[in-house]
């Protein structure tokens, strides 16, 4: 009888998980743990994608200088005129002497003459004659006057 007594006057399970305050409490630190879950989720989508669009904008900015360097050898190879600050029998000399020059912040490069003989060592190119001869002295004064420009090729 007082068992059946307080099956009715006790209400549902259910009833009493909703009014427990431990419960709310547990339901309450769950859907906080779940909303966290989803930022760092999210965090972490935006992190990567940030990673995607820089590795995009470092090959955009590589293919960049690949094209502007392609574009120089180009016009380098195209230049008629040249200010010489070395001849070389010998290639290695050559490429010596065009790696100091490049070091002094010339922008050196190696021209064959003479069926591949010699070995000009070319510290700035033109596409003008007179661009050439009006840089001459510069280069003169600091290769102690061994520059002269070559023309024709």
């Amino acid at each position: 009888m007082v068992l059946m007594a307080a099956m009715l006057l006790l209400p549902s399970c259910k009833f009493m998980e909703s009014i427990n305050p431990f419960g709310r409490k547990a339901r309450a630190t769950e859907a906080l743990q779940k909303q966290q879950e989803a930022f760092r989720v999210a965090d972490s989508i935006k992190v990567a994608a940030q990673k995607v669009e820089e590795e995009k904008a470092r090959q955009a900015e590589l293919e960049r200088v690949s094209a502007e360097e392609q574009a120089r050898l180009v016009a380098e190879s195209t230049s008629k005129h040249h200010i010489i600050v070395g001849s070389f029998l010998n290639r290695a000399y050559a490429a010596s002497w065009s790696d100091h020059c490049r070091e002094m912040g010339y922008d050196a490069n190696i021209i064959e003459w003479n069926d591949g003989r010699w070995n000009l060592v070319s510290a700035k190119s033109f596409g003008t004659l007179s661009g050439a001869y009006n840089e001459l002295p510069a280069f003169m004064a600091s290769f102690d006057m061994q520059a002269w420009v070559l023309t024709g090729r």
